[in-house]
C-alpha cells in the first residue's frame, strides 16, 4: 500500500491518465507524418527507428514528436504505477515500475540515432542496439504482469486477460523481429509495426478505462 498522501483528486486522475492516450497520439502521429515527408521510405520494410536516424530526412521534426511522445508516456507510467496500482494486487505495482522502466529507456533513444543502411556504424547506432536490447524486457513484462494482477479481480479481470494476451503477442512478435533482423528479412517493417502497436494499442485501452474508471 502507497501512503494517503499519493491520493489524487479525480479531476486530476483524469489529467494524468489522459496522458497515456495523448503519447500514442503523438507515436502514431511521428509514424505517419515520417512516412509521408520522407518519399521514399517504406513503411513495410523498414524500421520506425528510421524515421529518426542520424542523417534521416526531418530528423528534427519527427524526435520532438517522439520527445513529446516519451515525456507523456512517463507521466501516465508514473501516474499509474504511484496513484493506482496501490488499490490491486501487488503484481500490478511490479509491472507498473516495469512501465516506468520501459519509458525511462525509451527516452534514451533520443540521444543514440540509429545508423542508416549502408552507412558507417557509429557509436550512437551501437547504443540504440544495446538500447533496444534493454528496453525488450520491460515491454514484454509490463503487459504480463499487471494481467496477471488485474486477472484476480472481477472489475478489472477482462482487461487481465486482455493485457495476457498483449503480452503474449508481444513477446512472439518482439521475436520474429530478432529473427527478421538478423537475416535481413523482407517484411521487417511489418512485423515491428505489429509488436509495438500491439503495445500502444494496450497503452491507449489502458488510459481510456482508467479514464472511464469510476473507483
Amino acid at each position: 500500500m502507497l501512503p494517503n498522501c499519493l491520493v489524487m483528486k479525480p479531476i486530476y486522475k483524469k489529467i494524468f491518465h489522459s496522458s497515456g492516450s495523448i503519447a500514442v497520439l503523438f507515436y502514431m502521429l511521428h509514424v505517419v507524418i515520417g512516412g509521408v515527408l520522407w518519399k521514399d521510405y517504406n513503411h513495410l520494410q523498414q524500421p520506425i527507428s528510421d524515421l529518426t536516424a542520424t542523417g534521416a530526412p526531418n530528423r528534427t521534426l519527427l524526435l520532438n514528436l517522439t520527445s513529446i511522445y516519451g515525456v507523456l508516456g512517463v507521466i501516465f507510467a508514473f501516474a499509474f504505477t504511484f496513484f493506482e496500482s496501490r488499490k490491486h494486487h501487488k503484481l500490478v505495482l511490479w509491472g507498473g515500475i516495469s512501465f516506468i522502466m520501459l519509458h525511462l529507456v525509451s527516452i534514451s533513444y533520443g540521444f543514440f540515432p540509429q545508423d542508416l543502411p549502408g552507412s558507417e556504424v557509429t557509436f550512437a547506432g551501437t547504443m540504440h542496439l544495446v538500447v533496444t536490447g534493454l528496453i525488450v524486457p520491460f515491454t514484454i513484462l509490463t503487459p504480463f504482469l499487471i494481467g496477471f494482477g488485474f486477472i484476480k479481480e472481477s472489475k478489472w479481470k477482462s482487461f487481465g486477460i486482455y493485457s495476457i494476451i498483449s503480452g503474449f503477442l508481444i513477446l512472439i512478435f518482439g521475436s520474429l523481429c530478432g529473427v527478421f533482423f538478423a537475416n535481413k528479412l523482407p517484411y521487417f517493417g511489418l512485423v515491428e509495426r505489429i509488436n509495438i502497436g500491439v503495445l500502444q494499442v494496450w497503452t491507449l485501452l489502458l488510459s481510456l478505462k482508467l479514464i472511464t474508471s469510476k473507483q
